[in-house]
């Protein structure tokens, strides 16, 4: 598992026991994953909680046909309701209407930031919708696709996104190879960065590139995060336009057989899969929504779908028959972006004569029971988080249930602004295992007051001696670490401010003489392409690069190799190791070893178990960092079977000979 990978895990592991989920939130991480299967087999079983944030906007505005305006201030005014603005509009000249594409972001009621747009079409009524960014910020990213103007009819267009605060220059790498500097719009207030790229008619982007002040380049984004188009498979007919903005087209995919695609401003919203082995389906078609849009097709004599929210008014949806004689009639309706959380009742569909040919009703759904979280210690109260959402803040022991069983002990915590608006329950394993490392930690944030706060929380161990947040800046943020005879393990907690960058969480642990340090919670690292300076070249061709924040990794012909590491922000490479506890840092990939040790060290050697050895010489690090930098080969024999954990064995080496000492590391876990 690259660093990456083990950082991106351990971030969707601390989110994994959030509650409650958004109801669009996995609607959106999907718009942007490739998906294995359909993703309608998961909106199948969710489709009351799916359906319930966003029909009921519909009816509150007043019924069919309020969600449109003859005018892009009528969206505006209509995608506002129940938001506020966050910094200024942005008017974007798009070359393939003529006209302006309005950007801007919002916060609704408790802070949440979104990105919204309103576009104009050359040939029909204005539309737009919002995309909530907390699913941005869940996975760091440096910055991404919003949306493209590009369309069938051959003409310039603009691709636009949204990037970190942080990031000062976004460019595009063309499929030609040329590279092209997108415009950034930043204002006050505004929670993120809005970027625009505008484009020839035959110009396509191969990737974008986000760059901060201090030049590190953040993780590139492609295309593909909106169109997704090495997923589709073959077209089978040509696109079909609807109204608000929508396309429409069948494709055939080898794997999932054939599907029918909506796509909106650029973005792929989602498929119907037409193809099942199921000898008798379920007549009851999949409901999808996306971006502002209710979508969905079904056999061709159903010519109407009704659904109902309790005592409201039925909404309808009118079939339009598919051009492609896939005896299906398509649904598709747009809708204002205001969640309501009304549940659904029924869902039934309708002849041309208006005889029923099914109907689905759902049971009225319930709250999730607190009962399912057993609690084993009484609610701690953390100080000083009362200004918070839904606060203050609660951290508790317990368990969770699940089928009847419970799981591992957790450190739960209650307050702040959850993904729907309702109040946020998070948790983190006491004792966590790999992949996710042996820090315990969750987080709980506030959008209000501005800029709003994190409270970072996790169980500690008994000889641990304390706890800080480290920010990028180098300043560390000390933490509360709570003992007690009732409690099952320490507990620590931080609060730091929501636009603060966190760099890392550092830990004493006593008896040890290196500080621990999680850098889960840090990017650039893993993401920065661009090293500070040439770097040291190693016989072989092997070059160790330093990166802003005492980054080293290594790269051969160009190519990244395995391996990165970096100290606290405001630390060195030497904070890494020390004599006899870590004497070296060390990775390797394929015929290479490298790292760094300690000073005065000249060589280092290591013997395997069963056989095996690898020798390598050191060198000063160019950077004056205070360590010395190593590299060599590994035997043929040992590069095919990696450097292994069981009875490893390290040797350092002065000048003249003498051994300056000796590590046997623990296999992990």
């Amino acid at each position: 598992m690259s660093d990456l990978e083990a950082r991106l895990r351990a971030a969707l592991e601390a989110r994994a026991q959030t509650f409650p989920a958004g109801p669009n939130a996995w609607l959106d991480v999907q718009r942007r994953t490739p998906p294995p299967v359909p993703r309608g087999r998961w909106l199948l079983a969710a489709l009351p909680i799916a359906l319930l944030a966003i029909f009921v906007p519909f009816l509150l505005n007043g019924g069919l046909g309020r969600n449109s305006a003859n005018d892009p201030d009528g969206v505006y005014t209509q995608l506002m309701e129940g938001r506020t603005a966050a910094g200024e509009q942005v008017m974007i000249d798009d070359p393939a209407t003529g006209k302006p594409l309005r950007l801007w972001f919002t916060r609704d009621e408790v802070g949440a930031p979104s990105v919204c747009y309103v576009a104009q079409p050359a040939d029909g009524d204005p539309f737009g919708s919002c995309h909530d960014l907390r699913t941005a910020e869940i996975f760091q990213r440096s910055g991404m696709f919003e949306g493209s103007t590009r369309s069938d009819t051959p003409s310039a267009y603009v691709d636009y996104g949204v990037a970190q605060t942080d990031v000062t220059k976004v460019t595009a790498v063309l499929t030609d190879g040329r590279r092209m500097e997108a415009t950034l719009y930043r204002s006050e207030g505004a929670p993120m960065v809005i970027w625009a790229l505008a484009l020839a008619a035959g110009d396509r982007v191969s990737k974008v590139e986000f760059a901060d002040a201090k030049a590190r380049q953040g993780t590139d984004m492609t295309p593909n995060s909106l169109t997704r188009e090495s997923n589709r498979g073959t077209p089978i007919g040509q696109a079909m336009r609807l109204p608000g903005g929508v396309t429409v087209r069948p494709y055939d995919f080898k794997v999932l057989g054939r599907r029918i695609f909506w796509f909106r401003q650029g973005k792929e919203l989602g498929w119907i899969n037409l193809d099942t082995k199921d000898p008798t389906p379920d007549p009851v078609p999949m409901i999808f929504s996306d971006e502002g849009l209710i979508y969905t097709a079904a056999s061709r004599d159903t010519a109407r779908i009704e659904l109902a929210f309790d005592s409201e008014a039925p909404i309808t949806l009118v079939g339009v028959p598919d051009p492609w004689n896939l005896d299906r009639n398509l649904f598709t309706l747009t809708l204002p972006v205001v969640p309501d959380r009304s549940p659904v009742s029924w869902l039934a569909g309708y002849d041309a004569a208006g005889k029923q040919l099914w109907r689905k009703v759902y049971p009225r759904r319930t709250e999730q029971p607190n009962s399912e979280f057993k609690r084993t210690s009484e609610p701690i109260t953390v100080p000083g988080t009362d200004d918070f959402t839904n606060g203050p803040v609660q951290l508790s022991f317990g368990k969770y249930t699940y089928k009847g069983e419970q799981n591992e002990l957790q450190l739960c915590a209650t307050g702040g602004t959850g993904s729907d608006g309702g109040p946020q329950i998070s948790c983190s394993r006491v004792k966590p295992e790999a992949p996710y490392g042996s820090f315990s930690s969750g987080r709980v944030e506030t959008y209000l007051p501005l800029p709003g706060s994190v409270l970072a929380f996790g169980a500690a161990e008994d000889d641990w001696l304390s706890v800080d947040a480290v920010l990028e800046d180098g300043r560390r943020l000390p933490a509360t670490l709570m003992r007690g005879k009732d409690l099952p393990a320490p507990v620590w907690w931080v609060r730091y401010p929501r636009d603060a960058k966190l760099g890392a969480f550092a830990f004493k642990v006593r008896g040890k003489q290196l500080e621990q340090v999680d850098l889960n919670h840090r990017g650039w690292c893993w993401e920065d392409n661009k090293p500070l300076d040439a770097g040291h070249v190693f016989d072989g061709g092997l070059t160790a690069n330093l990166h802003d924040g005492a980054c080293v990794k290594w790269a051969k012909d160009g190519k990244a190799r395995a391996g990165s590491f970096q100290p606290v922000p405001g630390g060195k490479l030497s904070d890494l190791i020390a004599a006899p506890e870590l004497p070296l840092q060390w990775a390797q990939d394929r015929e290479d070893w490298y790292g760094f040790t300690l000073p005065g060290t000249a060589k280092v050697d290591v013997t395997l178990k069963g056989g095996g050895r690898a020798t390598a010489s050191t060198t000063p690090d160019p950077w004056g960092q205070g360590v010395l930098l190593f590299a060599g080969p590994v035997p043929d024999a040992v590069a095919k079977r990696g450097l292994s954990w069981p009875g490893m064995r390290f040797t350092g080496y002065s000048a003249d000979g003498r051994v300056l000492w000796t590590y046997e590391p623990k296999e992990p876990g």
